[in-house]
């Protein structure tokens, strides 16, 4: 082998180097921005939700149906209800981040701590309890472990 084939397979081998590491590179963004979308779909989906049940027609609506009127009753008024059930989503939420090693494992303990705080307010404590079931079952028993 001269020099020059010996120069073109280096070449080549360096060139197939780069466009390995730049596919490695690109799978990890891709999943990165997949992640950050459903992340953001999800807070939206959250959001919208809340604003449409926290509303009077959605409210008198819902009191005909003996689900949510037994829900409601367990608080003064549908925006404690509603409230609740913003903090148990939003909880969810963040406990499915963080095991799924998607936040800083030095966040967790406050949003674990706020957890632990909101479960000893009673009227939380009751819608919790009503509406637990349609809640992952690892959250289930974390939100019953505090």
């Amino acid at each position: 082998m001269n020099f020059s084939e010996i120069t073109t397979i280096i070449t080549v081998g360096i060139l197939a180097s780069l466009l390995g590491l730049s596919l490695l590179q690109f799978s990890s963004v891709r999943k990165s921005m997949r992640i950050q979308s459903e992340q953001q779909i999800y807070a939206r989906i959250i959001e919208s939700r809340m604003k449409l049940e926290n509303t009077e027609a959605f409210t008198k609506m819902a009191k005909e149906n003996p689900l949510f009127a037994e829900r409601l009753s367990l608080v003064d008024n549908p925006d404690e209800y509603y409230t609740v059930i913003a903090y148990l989503d939003l909880i969810e939420f963040l406990f499915h981040q963080y095991n799924t090693k998607m936040m800083d494992t030095k966040l967790w303990p406050r949003w674990k701590a706020l957890a632990k705080t909101l479960i000893g307010i009673p009227k939380f404590k009751k819608v919790w309890d009503k509406t637990k079931y349609v809640h992952n079952s690892d959250f289930i028993q974390f939100m019953d472990s505090l």
